[in-house]
């Protein structure tokens, strides 16, 4: 018998990491303003000293994200590697290490944050000044990892998928519209644009949560028939 583990262990994966970044997404509109991604050291820290819950809320959810992406990968690939294995696996590459980046920044600054801004609000002029440039934990600062490479995969994926396979074609064009949103980020954050990041926030609280349950419920579907 053949074993399809892969693909219900994905499905599932898939739904969870659907949920986690809808929930995330959703607190990222709640959460201080001073505290959002295009806010300076100046701004964010002294904020984040004060009352951080919701932002530490959403790091955590992120961080649960990138772990359970890693299961996701090889479930997707699996639907697609028939018909360019090379492109599936250096794009599924490009993911896994995406979600794995992503996971260890996300738990880094969740380590090292709350320590960085208890010290910069009582610190002098020149420590404040120093830990403003170099507060940030993440090996990922401008989301390529996390959000770039991550996108690609999915791009290559729905658009394999739409020359013919397993998934409807509606949720291939929901993968495709996910995709470009993702590889938005990068250039909202190279950009220093807060608007435009709210407008991909918001765009991705509709089309992540739609493409990840979707495709995990059909990679559910498919091991139970197999």
């Amino acid at each position: 018998m053949k074993d399809n583990s892969v693909l219900k262990v994905g499905g599932t994966f898939a739904i969870l990491l659907g949920i986690a970044k809808f929930v995330a997404t959703v607190a990222y509109f709640i959460v201080p303003p001073e505290q959002r991604l295009d806010v300076p050291g100046v701004q964010l820290l002294p904020s984040v000293a004060k009352d951080s819950t919701v932002l530490f809320l959403i790091f955590w959810l992120e961080a649960f994200a990138g772990v359970v992406g890693l299961g996701v990968v090889p479930a997707v690939s699996r639907l697609v590697r028939d018909k360019s294995e090379g492109w599936v696996r250096w794009a599924g590459a490009l993911a896994t290490v995406g979600f794995a980046v992503s996971a260890v920044g996300y738990l880094l600054t969740i380590a090292r944050l709350p320590t960085i801004a208890a010290v910069y609000v009582k610190g002098d002029a020149s420590t404040q000044a120093a830990l403003a440039a170099v507060w940030k934990s993440s090996p990922d600062l401008l989301g390529f990892w996390g959000y770039g490479a991550i996108g690609i995969w999915i791009l290559i994926v729905s658009l394999l998928l739409l020359r013919g396979g397993p998934l409807p074609k509606t949720l291939n064009t929901v993968g495709v519209l996910l995709a470009v949103d993702a590889l938005g980020v990068p250039v909202a954050q190279l950009l220093k644009s807060g608007s435009l990041i709210a407008i991909i926030a918001a765009a991705g609280a509709v089309l992540v949560p739609v493409w990840c349950i979707w495709i995990g419920l059909t990679l559910r579907r498919s091991a139970s028939a197999a």
